[in-house]
């Protein structure tokens, strides 16, 4: 027993942050932009949410993850990241802008039961993960975990085509942007 534990009891650790998991490998093409997560892709027209659903925000796609990790969808910089840790911006290096958005009303959940590893201005690499998301605190807290990627500016594309739905691997093509 040492001094502290005599003095102060046990003394217990913090708990420590995710370790980040390691990326995943993206078969590059242009205009693309891959599954931010692992799971069952989601057409835009059947998302969760009207907003995305509609196309209001830009051409969309979702993932019903299978696991807890969101991925870069593209090269380029992380040009948000909310506070609560349910969303994330990024600027791709060829100009595509792409917004993640986890879950529907997560925003509720004020960033509990998510961990990101990145901060505005920081260069990622598609397929490098981004965040961590509980997705057992998520369905706890009675939301839905499909995880969407929003082509933020598809009006400047002639085209944004999505992908068909179905199994999808973490950093498979999901869309892509032509002009």
């Amino acid at each position: 027993m040492g001094l502290l534990e005599l003095l102060f009891g046990k003394v217990e650790e913090p708990p420590r942050a995710p370790t980040r998991p390691s990326a995943v490998e993206v078969d590059k093409v242009e205009g693309g932009v891959y599954a931010a997560c692992a799971g069952t892709l989601i057409r835009m027209e059947d998302l969760p949410d009207p907003v995305f659903a509609s196309g209001a925000m830009g051409m969309a796609v979702g993932v019903k993850p299978s696991e807890g990790v969101v991925y870069a969808p593209v090269s380029g910089y992380v040009t948000i990241v909310t506070g609560t840790l349910h969303a994330l911006g990024l600027t791709a290096d060829d100009g595509i802008q792409v917004l993640i958005h986890v879950g529907v009303d997560t925003v509720n959940m004020k960033g509990d039961g998510f961990c990101c590893f990145v901060k505005k201005g920081q260069h990622v690499r598609a397929g490098e993960a981004l965040m961590t998301m509980d997705l057992d605190k998520i369905a706890e807290a009675g939301y839905s975990d499909v995880t969407i990627t929003v082509v933020t500016n598809s009006d400047d594309y002639a085209s944004v085509v999505q992908a068909a739905p179905g199994g999808v691997a973490a950093g498979s093509l999901v869309m892509r942007a032509s002009c």
